[in-house]
C-alpha cells in the first residue's frame, strides 16, 4: 500500500497552529522511528532502515466469546461458517450482486454472518446485521472462510487467527492484496462483478475446503503472533522506547543527505564525465593515427 505524504501537508497548521509551520516532509525526515503498517508474513520482503518498525496489523486483538444472537447462530451451524465483509463503514451494494450472493450464499453447506443492511428473505442460512464482531467471529474455531473485500485490517485479523479469505476486492490497494494473498496461498480472489452465483459458491466452498489455504495461514498466523505477539502493544513499546531514550541510534546519515548525494547521482556524473573524455581523446588519437598512416602509405606509393 501507498501513502502520499504530501497530502497531509497542512497537519501541523491544522493540529498544532501555536507551533512554527513545518511542512510533513521535514516532519518525516526528522523522526527518529517509523511506524509502517505493514511485514514480513503478510506482505512481501523489502528493505527497510532499523529505525523503520514494520508491525502489520494493529486492529488485531485475541477474540473475545461471542454472545446473544451471533453466539447461538455460530454454534448451531454444524458445518461452520462464512463470515462476509465488506469493511466497518456502509457501502453501496447494487441490486444485481446483492441478489448474486444471496442466491451462493444459499447453496452453501457452509452457514454465513453476513454484515450487511439486509431485512428481507432472511433464511436460516443466512444471519445479516448491519454490524459484527468481525475480529472476534475470525477467533472463533467454527469460522471456516472469510470472504472480504481483503482491506487492510481485515486481512491482518484473518492472518492473526488463521482463516482462509475469499477476496472480493473493489478499489485501491484491495486489488494488490487481494493477488497477494493468491500467491501466499492464504485463499483465492475474484472479480464481484464477473463471477456467477455458481461461481461464487464454488469459491467460497473451495477455500473453506482445501487444507492448503488452512495449512498456509495457520503457518503464517503463528510466525506472526512469534514475531510481533499484539501488535498494538509493539507499537507502543517503540514510542515508548523513543520517548525515553531517543532514535538517533537508529537513524542512517543518509536520512540527511540530499537526494542526488544518496543516490551517488554526483559520482556516476564525475565518472561519467572522465569515461566521455577518455573516449573522445582515445577517438581523436585513432583519428589522428588513421589520417597519418593514409599520408603515409600516399607519399609510398
Amino acid at each position: 500500500m501507498f501513502y502520499d505524504i504530501s497530502a497531509d501537508a497542512d497537519v501541523v497548521s491544522r493540529y498544532a497552529p501555536e507551533k512554527p509551520y513545518m511542512s510533513i516532509r521535514d516532519i518525516a525526515l526528522k523522526a527518529e522511528v517509523f511506524i509502517a503498517e505493514t511485514d514480513h508474513v503478510l506482505d512481501y520482503p523489502r528493505s527497510s532502515l532499523p529505525n523503520t518498525k514494520l508491525i502489520g496489523g494493529s486492529s488485531v486483538s485475541e477474540a473475545k466469546p461471542l454472545s446473544g444472537e451471533i453466539k447461538k447462530f455460530v454454534e448451531d451451524s454444524a458445518m461452520g461458517v462464512a463470515v462476509v465483509s465488506f469493511g466497518g463503514g456502509e457501502i453501496y451494494v447494487p441490486q444485481e450482486i446483492q441478489t448474486k450472493m444471496i442466491a451462493a450464499f444459499k447453496k452453501l453447506n457452509l452457514n454465513v454472518v453476513w454484515k450487511f443492511d439486509w431485512a428481507s428473505d432472511q433464511t436460516n442460512k443466512i444471519l445479516a446485521l448491519k454490524w459484527i464482531p468481525q475480529n472476534d467471529l475470525l477467533g472463533h474455531p467454527k469460522t471456516k472462510v472469510f470472504v472480504s473485500h481483503c482491506g487492510k485490517n481485515g486481512q491482518y485479523e484473518a492472518l492473526y487467527h488463521g482463516v482462509p479469505i475469499l477476496c472480493l476486492p473493489i478499489y485501491g490497494d484491495q486489488l494488490y492484496n487481494s493477488k497477494r494473498i493468491a500467491v501466499k496461498e492464504f485463499g483465492l480472489y475474484a472479480d464481484i462483478r464477473d463471477v456467477t452465483p455458481e461461481n461464487l459458491t464454488q469459491l467460497i466452498q473451495q477455500v473453506a475446503d482445501d487444507s492448503k489455504y488452512r495449512t498456509n495461514i495457520q503457518k503464517a498466523s503463528q510466525i506472526f503472533k512469534e514475531l510481533y505477539k499484539i501488535p498494538s502493544k509493539e507499537a507502543a513499546f517503540w514510542f515508548d522506547h523513543v520517548m525515553k531514550y531517543g532514535g538517533s541510534y537508529m537513524r542512517s546519515s543518509g536520512q540527511q543527505m540530499p537526494l542526488h548525494q544518496f543516490l551517488l547521482l554526483d559520482v556516476i556524473a564525475y565518472l561519467s564525465t572522465i569515461l566521455v573524455v577518455s573516449l573522445l581523446a582515445f577517438y581523436k588519437i585513432l583519428r589522428l593515427c588513421i589520417n597519418r598512416f593514409k599520408k603515409t602509405k600516399v607519399k609510398t606509393a
